[in-house]
């Protein structure tokens, strides 16, 4: 079933619809959840519960021509797992506007929808290993150890691509406009 189809039969038989996702995506919201909340296998189910829940809810503006429903389900798995470890006090890593050393004027929500979008731009058009190594350190929030382990580098290398990538990425936003405090 093409994910047009998924959509098709949420918003006409959500019931019926919501089976076919949880079977399709259950297990890649699964490993996303499980990527940041560990071996708390409640919190993992509570989290599931979550995110299909939302699908449900946002079944009938769910528009595959913006975004692949896989995508965001990833996404609102990833934003409910770190939602609970914020609740819970747990110091999370993010690629957000204050680890680029934004101004704070820049946090109302559409400048922070812009930026993220410029950021995501950016990290897009690195190259490898560098765009795996962002994604993997930044949005799944692994240790630079395990990066290091599973693209067979050492943690010094990962750590200056990290490092350079960063600056690459504030001369990206400079170049687009956004506005940085001076480093």
């Amino acid at each position: 079933m093409t994910e047009e189809q998924l959509c098709a039969l949420l918003r006409s038989d959500p019931g019926a619809g919501l089976a076919v996702a949880i079977e399709t995506y259950g297990g890649i919201v699964k490993a996303v959840l499980h990527q940041l909340l560990g071996a708390r296998e409640q919190d993992i189910e509570d989290c599931m519960g979550t995110v299909f829940c939302k699908l449900w809810q946002h079944a009938g503006s769910l528009d595959p021509e913006r975004g692949s429903l896989k995508s965001w389900l990833c996404r609102v798995a990833r934003n409910t797992a770190v939602d609970l470890l914020r609740r819970e006090g747990v110091p999370l890593l993010s690629l957000e506007e204050d680890t680029l050393g934004l101004p704070d004027d820049l946090v109302e929500q559409a400048a922070r929808r812009v930026n993220a979008g410029l950021v995501q731009q950016a990290v897009d058009s690195m190259n490898e290993p560098d765009r795996t190594i962002f994604i993997r350190r930044y949005y799944y929030m692994e240790r630079v150890r395990q990066i290091a382990q599973a693209l067979g580098m050492t943690d010094k290398a990962v750590e200056r691509r990290l490092s350079r990538g960063r600056e690459r990425l504030r001369g990206e936003l400079l170049g687009k406009g956004v506005i940085l405090d001076e480093i």
